[in-house]
């Protein structure tokens, strides 16, 4: 229930807010943060911080994929011919893991099925997404890097509430990174539009 009324909670922040719209078809949600391929948390973090958001920010923001899905394409390099050693796979994958993730997504399979990116609570708009870093079950490799790089580890720790450093509330801080978000590149007068439907122009 608890999930169900943060994702409520997001859908009338949205639509409190309203959105103003690109003129420029293709242009009105794209910010720029991720290219086609994995970046490192470096890369990830300045593209953040040029948009005025913090690596808190990022941790938060990226904690997002506690609901929805991917796709098989997009993340089945780590399962097959990763490495050259051991079973092949990307070595930050717990081994117990592993079976499941190629069951979804076999190699030379449908690359557009999609996967569950909190597996096990991907109806729910909660930290568990975390957890699964934390156990090595982050099913994209720029979302497991949250776990093993040390700048944004310790994020994901808070999150968590692990003892010894002070906890995050991430429903909260959610919602105070997206209130951040909306504020990039925000259009005014005649540099756009609030849109009636989103994907269309009025």
């Amino acid at each position: 229930m608890k999930g169900h009324y943060s994702k409520v909670m997001l859908i009338l922040f949205i639509m409190s807010l309203g959105l103003v719209g690109t003129l420029v078809n293709g242009q009105g949600t794209r910010v720029g943060f991720y290219s086609r391929t994995c970046p490192k948390a470096e890369s990830i973090k300045d593209k953040f911080l040029a948009k005025g958001l913090n690596t808190q920010d990022l941790v938060t923001l990226v904690g997002g994929h506690t609901i929805g899905t991917t796709a098989c394409q997009l993340f089945r390099y780590r399962l097959y011919n990763f490495t050259t050693t051991g079973n092949g796979a990307d070595p930050t994958i717990n081994p117990s893991f592993l079976p499941q993730l190629r069951a979804l997504c076999p190699d030379n399979g449908d690359g557009a099925k999609r996967v569950d990116m909190d597996t096990g609570s991907a109806a729910n708009f909660d930290a568990t997404f975390f957890r699964n870093l934390r156990n090595g079950r982050g099913v994209v490799e720029s979302d497991q890097k949250l776990w093993t790089d040390p700048s944004t580890k310790p994020f994901v720790q808070r999150f968590l509430g692990e003892r010894g450093l002070r906890s995050l509330n991430f429903n909260v801080e959610f919602g105070k990174s997206m209130v951040k978000m909306s504020n990039i590149g925000v259009k005014t007068g005649s540099d756009g539009e609030i849109r009636r439907l989103c994907t269309a122009f009025n």
